[in-house]
């Protein structure tokens, strides 16, 4: 009998498609982010395999525990690339856009701005509005280089020419990061089978 159970945990599917897909689950089951509110409507969340309530929390913190052992510049990428933007707002004041930066995505870009500029990938002096955008357009803000450039009083080849470089950066790191996250994932047996 004991076999089994065994060859069953053992064909059990895993709870997450993949390494983004878990880390997007838990850097967004905290703020209630894991789909149309699945857990209101009783039901479980498909990306997450049915956690919900103290289960789904209790995930979501251990594999954020494992984020936390990145270094900063690629756990600040992975913030930005799986955590959602922006909240709904709803206070109806008249510089109400409808939306809010979440602070956690936040955070994350106004670190990887600053990050930038140490590696020397915006040159030695840079405007941080600037450096901001260009880390948001590679988390997907949709600005043209002609917009940015303009709304950071430079010209547009500055503008494409640090584009360029921190892109190529980011991407590099984005890379390292999911394969190292990934390794710490598959290797904490607390977690169980999540990829």
């Amino acid at each position: 009998m004991g076999g089994a159970v065994q060859t069953a945990v053992q064909n059990e599917e895993p709870l997450f498609r993949g390494t983004k897909a878990c880390l997007a689950f838990a850097m967004n089951y905290s703020a209630g982010i894991s789909g149309p509110s699945w857990a209101k409507m009783g039901k479980p969340n498909p990306e997450g395999r049915g956690l919900v309530g103290l289960d789904g929390a209790a995930q979501a913190g251990m594999i954020q525990a494992e984020l936390s052992r990145l270094v900063p510049a690629r756990r600040w990428i992975l913030v930005a690339r799986m955590a959602v933007p922006r909240l709904p707002c709803a206070c109806r004041r008249p510089c109400c856009v409808g939306y809010v930066e979440r602070r956690e995505w936040g955070e994350a870009v106004d670190a990887l701005a600053e990050y930038v500029l140490t590696r020397g990938l915006t040159g030695t002096v840079s405007h941080f509005h600037l450096r901001r955008i260009i880390v948001m357009r590679y988390f997907g803000d949709l600005r043209g280089l002609t917009t940015i450039a303009k709304q950071a009083g430079v010209n547009r080849d500055t503008a494409s020419l640090y584009n360029k470089r921190v892109v190529e950066h980011l991407a590099k790191e984005e890379r390292m990061a999911c394969l190292e996250i990934g390794n710490y994932l598959r290797r904490q047996p607390a977690l169980g089978r999540v990829l």
